[in-house]
């Protein structure tokens, strides 16, 4: 995936966010304008593209490497997706300051009938589930 100026442009404006950019890095602050953001998150495209996502917040900080695409879930939340084979991970940001990690989830969890799913799977199917219909890159 690129990120495009027009791609980070829709995704501050999704988040609500603040952004800065230098060079290959874009820095997305969120959150209710308060002095400290609930989440600071940076875009970083390496060399050949790679893109490396990473949200700090006041809870902990998570990284995404390899972002495929994001996808915009409305109202105020996206996510980014990351996958490789049958694995697929998810970054979900929500422009009030939300922040939830899904890693190496089975692509058979998300395509499974929710009904018969673990409860332990369900939010992960859930989410990532919006991420394999729709996509904005």
């Amino acid at each position: 995936m690129k990120l495009s100026s027009e791609s980070i442009d829709a995704i501050v404006t999704i988040l609500d966010a603040r952004q800065e950019r230098n060079g290959a890095e874009t820095v997305c602050y969120i959150g209710d304008g308060a002095a400290t953001p609930a989440i600071v998150l940076t875009l970083t495209t390496l060399e050949g593209g790679r893109i490396i996502l990473s949200a700090q917040t006041v809870h902990g900080y998570f990284e995404l490497h390899d972002v495929t695409r994001y996808v915009p879930v409305e109202p105020g939340e996206v996510i980014f997706v990351a996958e490789q084979g049958e694995k697929i991970s998810g970054l979900v940001v929500g422009a009030s300051g939300t922040c939830s990690l899904f890693s190496n989830v089975d692509r058979a969890t998300i395509a499974a009938d929710f009904v018969t799913l673990e409860p332990s799977l369900l939010l992960a199917a859930m989410q990532l589930g919006l991420a394999e219909n729709v996509s904005a890159e």
